[in-house]
């Protein structure tokens, strides 16, 4: 017979409380029970978790599996840790929560934001700025002028990639 640790919910309509039984695994929730070994109250401030340390240790040993929730109450009191220690492969099979790097929670206005102030920045180099750093270095023979105008184009077009940047 596989049995679990589980709760049994007991209490009236939005006020419950629950008892920590062993069940078998296919009767019902608030069905028959095998043995009550504790008691769980949410409402009450600051929860009430009582759980016979003795009782539940022997479930556990004798291969009563307990459900997630009586597995948290059981690690808040030291129970489950005791097992633990007793068993390490009782871990093997548990399922623990990861702590997973926070993520930056944008909205898709937000995102769309971010992308067009984006390219601006990464837009590529305007064609006076591309004939500017293609260019090898100017021959003796180039004029002053010619220079100056090309230099004045690229000033020209820089200020207007950050004026963009900046709207």
């Amino acid at each position: 017979m596989a049995t679990r640790i589980r709760l049994r919910r007991m209490g009236s309509k939005g006020r419950p409380f629950y008892r920590v039984v062993v069940a078998d695994q296919r009767s019902p929730r608030d069905g028959r029970f095998i043995e009550n070994i504790g008691k769980y109250h949410p409402l009450s401030d600051p929860s009430l978790i009582e759980i016979d340390e003795d009782r539940a240790l022997y479930w556990l040993r004798v291969g009563a599996q307990p459900s997630n929730q009586v597995r948290n109450l059981m690690s808040k009191l030291g129970i489950w840790e005791t097992f633990v220690k007793e068993r390490p492969s009782a871990l093997v099979g548990v399922k623990t929560k990861t702590e997973r790097p926070a993520k930056e929670k944008l909205s898709k206005k937000a995102q769309a934001k971010a992308a067009e102030s984006a390219k601006p920045a990464a837009a590529p180099p305007s064609a006076v700025e591309e004939a500017a750093v293609a260019e090898p270095a100017p021959a003796a023979e180039e004029t002053v002028e010619e220079s100056t105008a090309v230099d004045a184009a690229v000033e020209k077009a820089e200020t207007t990639v950050e004026d963009t940047a900046e709207a």
